[in-house]
């Protein structure tokens, strides 16, 4: 770091945020290629991706244009930058270390701002990360067509070994809506950062994971015909803090074969299973989450018929402390009222459920317990009462 920087660095915590807010005014990072640090100017490389020949105008097949821009780029670590517009596009290879923004303008049900907007059956995907370390998605909107035969994807990583490197991908304020695959497939990712964001309407999970060390904080995984967030084979070490999971066609969150979860201060609603499923999981916590009428529609996953809030099998070293559930129905007071049980247990060893408050919390009994625990498991100090219709 220059000593000029240090300079202004130093007087920037003098001025504190106010200060701060004030010396960035007007500095847009798509529009400007330049920003002053003290008496030094650094280049920060911005393309707009209509200077490359993309449209943007929902009928003009924009992918080889938007290519040009990521891939120059790809060759100075810059931005590319969307204007709001509807690009049509699909299979953009995204470069190593360059970050992809536009103003995030985008809605639960209406649409505008930027969308990226699939114009193919046979494509794999949107935009494809493999190989894209340290990559940065900002402020976009990703829609797909649910309803085609093929899976495709919004968002794709596809590495065939881990590497050396940690991927470093990073998905903030973005919508990925309406994809015959998965919203998101990170396929042995490592070091992974999904933040404030909705993942909705996917035909597979909203984002799905094979790999380790995540960080997903503050997003909405919502309609998914999957997980709203599912493991694929194996993941480990995430962060799941702060998401509202509701109304997915499997679980909420599956965690499966992987050690290390913190899964703190979600909601999980109206999920067709369990709000959270972990089946050979080491070491996690499940702290302050709230459970709301999970278990919609069970009999095709796991649970079978006996719908529940939370499912736990073959895993040890689990706190499960100070989470809150209840029962319900659909919107509207429509359909069956769920999860007929609050626990389903099997397999479970040096693992506590202790302190949860299940009022209201269940329609026939607390819990199913289905055995074969090893050693130091406790269950205890849960407080619960039937759901009466």
């Amino acid at each position: 770091m220059s000593e000029n920087r240090r300079r202004f660095l130093g007087r920037a915590g003098l001025l504190g945020v106010a200060g701060m807010g004030m010396f960035f005014a007007g500095k847009s990072v798509a529009a400007e290629n330049e920003m002053e640090f003290g008496t030094v100017k650094e280049t920060v490389p911005c393309l707009n991706v209509r200077d490359f020949g993309a449209k943007g105008d929902g009928k003009t097949a924009d992918s080889e244009a938007i290519q040009k821009a990521l891939d120059m780029a790809g060759t100075m670590r810059g931005r590319v930058y969307f204007p709001p517009g509807r690009y049509l596009c699909h299979d953009l290879k995204v470069k190593e270390q360059t970050v992809l923004e536009a103003a995030p303008g985008w809605e639960y049900r209406q649409d505008c701002g930027t969308a990226l907007v699939l114009d193919s059956d046979n494509a794999e995907c949107v935009l494809n990360l493999t190989g894209a370390f340290g990559a940065h998605l900002y402020g976009l909107y990703l829609e797909g067509r649910p309803n085609i035969e093929k899976p495709i994807y919004g968002i794709f990583m596809n590495n065939e070994n881990f590497d050396s490197r940690e991927n470093a991908v990073v998905i903030d304020d973005c919508k990925v809506k309406g994809f015959s695959g998965h919203g998101v497939w990170l396929r042995k990712v490592w070091l992974f950062i999904i933040r404030h964001s909705l993942f909705h309407s996917n035909r597979g999970c909203g984002v799905a994971v094979q790999g380790w060390d995540g960080f997903v904080t503050d997003n909405q995984f919502s309609g998914n015909k999957g997980d709203g967030f599912g493991t694929i084979e194996y993941c480990s070490t995430v962060m799941f803090t702060a998401n509202r999971v509701e109304w997915n066609g499997g679980y909420g969150l599956s965690m499966l074969n992987g050690d290390t979860w913190n899964v703190t201060g979600n909601c999980f609603d109206r999920n067709w299973g369990a709000g959270v499923y972990a089946m050979n999981i080491r070491a996690a916590t499940l702290t302050g989450n709230l459970f709301r009428r999970c278990g919609k529609d069970s009999h095709q996953l796991g649970e079978g018929e006996v719908s529940c809030h939370l499912r736990i099998e073959n895993c040890a070293g689990m706190s499960v402390t100070g989470n809150a559930f209840r029962a319900g129905q659909d919107d509207g007071g429509k359909g069956k009222f769920t999860p007929q049980v609050g626990f389903i247990l099997k397999g479970l060893a040096c693992s506590i459920i202790s302190s949860n408050v299940l009022h209201q919390g269940y329609m026939d009994k607390m819990q199913v317990d289905q055995g074969g625990h090893g050693e130091d498991f406790i269950f205890k100090d849960n407080v619960g009462s039937p759901m009466k219709k």
